[in-house]
């Protein structure tokens, strides 16, 4: 079996957040296909312990141990920010460059013949000057520069739209060669593969690959079970976009909620002080980090997503249609998916429509059920792992490579 080397900037286990699962699922597909040795950051000397759970799924596992995430430490993101100041790199480039790293980088590629380099989101092509002229097959989770023209157009601030407009400009920069250096580009959707074209980029290099999950248990379409109608926010607090968007909720939706007919559930590790300050413990539960999110998934009736900011897909929505809770969303949100507004989604733009989405589904549980019914079927139709081996190899079967 030919091998490869696959470099991605979390280890990517446990399956907690949208880019673990999608990469995890990502290697136990090219495992049935190629040899892998895995190259990655843990965020922690505690994540070590998660190597275990990728020995069956790679021929060797290698992890550095670096702070990457750093949304509640201010004084962690000056530092970094100010360090970027000084690199043609920009911010959320920079920070993944590490000598470790690239040591271990060097020896792999010295003792071992690749047939290619699996560059798992952007930031890790900035490593590319070591790869030593091996193909690169780019796998990029979202449009990044698009992330922070969003953020530009909706912030507020005037120092961070500054600071917004720099980093964007530098990041759009570096995006852009990465990808003509690339052999092929995975794209997570249509959407995302014509902000690239627009990029500049050959369609030939630009292949759409959604993401896919894998279930290990049959879920039961949703049904109210009476009492107070539960919601649930799920997401990776430390990721920009999921606090803008529940911010705006906090802001603009629940303040007009009836309290005594809902709760909100608040789902997802490293929740900075102003996501914990919502938190009452009568109607709006903060948990942080757990170990089993299907704990809620099964407890709450609606998963909401009120994203405005972001590119590529929400697992979280994936995860939904999978698991049978019916999602209410942004169309930014669910920017990229198969749906139709009505049938497995409900989408709402402004503060109303989700107002008046949310009490006209709790008010109707056959619309629950249909939701959640039409959605379980789109998932298998489309997201389930099963078909994501055979789809990755005809992508690699678009590369020029040797041998």
């Amino acid at each position: 079996m030919k091998k490869i080397l696959f470099i991605t900037n979390l280890i990517p286990y446990p399956l907690d957040n949208g880019g673990k699962i999608k990469s995890y699922n990502t290697i136990v597909a090219l495992s049935k296909i190629y040899n892998i040795d895995l190259l990655c950051f843990a965020n922690s000397q505690d994540e070590l312990k998660h190597v275990d759970a990728l020995k069956d799924i790679t021929d060797n596992v290698n992890v550095v141990v670096k702070t990457l995430v750093r949304s509640s430490s201010k004084s962690a993101f000056i530092k970094d920010y100010a360090s970027s100041l000084f690199s043609a790199w920009p911010y959320s480039i920079n920070k993944f460059y590490d000598n470790r790293f690239k040591e271990h980088l060097l020896t792999y590629i010295k003792k071992n013949t690749y047939d290619f380099i699996y560059v798992d989101h952007l930031p890790m092509m900035v490593y590319n000057k070591h790869f030593n002229n091996i193909p690169i097959l780019l796998d990029q989770h979202n449009v990044e520069s698009l992330i922070f023209k969003r953020f530009i157009e909706t912030e507020s601030s005037r120092v961070k739209k500054i600071l917004g407009t720099y980093e964007y400009a530098k990041l759009k920069k570096f995006e852009i060669q990465s990808m003509h250096e690339s052999s092929q580009i995975i794209c997570l959707s249509k959407n995302d593969q014509q902000e690239f074209h627009e990029f500049g980029v050959s369609t030939e290099k630009l292949s759409v690959l959604p993401i896919h999950i894998k279930l290990n248990k049959k879920y039961e379409p949703k049904k109210h079970e009476g009492g107070k109608f539960k919601l649930l926010f799920l997401g990776s607090m430390s990721w920009y976009p999921n606090q803008n968007g529940l911010k705006w909720f906090m802001e603009n939706v629940w303040p007009k909620l009836n309290h005594s007919e809902y709760e909100l559930y608040i789902v997802g590790s490293k929740p900075p002080a102003f996501i914990q300050s919502y938190h009452n413990g009568e109607n709006v539960f903060v948990t942080g980090y757990v170990d089993d999110v299907d704990e809620y998934i099964e407890l709450c009736d609606l998963s909401i997503v009120p994203l405005f900011v972001g590119s590529g897909q929400r697992v979280k929505i994936i995860e939904s249609f999978a698991k049978g809770i019916p999602v209410i969303s942004t169309s930014i949100g669910a920017e990229g998916l198969i749906w139709e507004n009505g049938k497995e989604i409900l989408i709402a733009d402004d503060s109303n429509e989700f107002i008046n989405k949310l009490n006209t589904i709790k008010s109707n549980p056959n619309m629950l059920k249909d939701l959640s019914v039409n959605a379980m079927n789109t998932f298998e139709t489309y997201y389930s792992s099963d078909k994501l081996p055979r789809k990755i190899e005809k992508i690699i079967q678009r590369m020029d490579l040797k041998g």
